[in-house]
């Protein structure tokens, strides 16, 4: 995977874009293109050929292909591509504006990591998520950024960064 790729995948602050259901192009938004693909004329053919005895579950399909449908439509560009002054996903966050300033692309790079602004910044959001930005930038750091993506990319963005 190229670099550019890796960038927009994994925040600055090594929080994981890839598999964020927010993220447009991202893992859940493209699977869930996929699935719509796949189910695309499926109602209707079930709706014109099962028995009625089979019928109860066709409302359910309905209410989940919306769902799904809706994963598609995912907005944000991520951090490295917000143009929004507060970028990030995580408003006001410092990070994107911080690592542009000190020229790297992630805090694992910088020789002030874990920094102090860093620190207070993501405690004013919740304690889960500092331990996130700090464990996730360590890990960078042992191992590069290839490799910590190949590691996330297929587990859940809502399991702790632990690994």
């Amino acid at each position: 995977m190229d670099k550019q790729t890796l960038l927009h995948y994994v925040a600055p602050c090594s929080l994981f874009c890839y598999t964020c259901p927010a993220l447009k192009d991202g893992a859940i938004a493209e699977t869930a293109s996929k699935l719509c693909t796949y189910f695309e004329g499926y109602y209707d053919f079930n709706d014109e050929n099962i028995p009625e005895q089979y019928r109860s579950w066709l409302n359910e399909f309905e209410v989940f292909y919306k769902i799904l449908n809706g994963y598609t439509k995912s907005k944000c560009p991520g951090c490295r591509n917000n143009p929004s002054s507060s970028n990030g996903c995580i408003e006001g966050c410092v990070v994107p504006s911080c690592v542009k300033e000190h020229g790297i692309d992630f805090c694992a790079e910088c020789s002030d990591f874990p920094c102090q602004k860093g620190k207070d910044f993501f405690i004013t959001i919740n304690n889960t998520i500092r331990r996130d930005w700090e464990l996730g930038s360590n890990r960078i750091k042992e191992i590069g950024i290839e490799r910590y993506f190949n590691e996330k990319k297929d587990v859940s963005h809502y399991i702790s960064y632990k690994k």
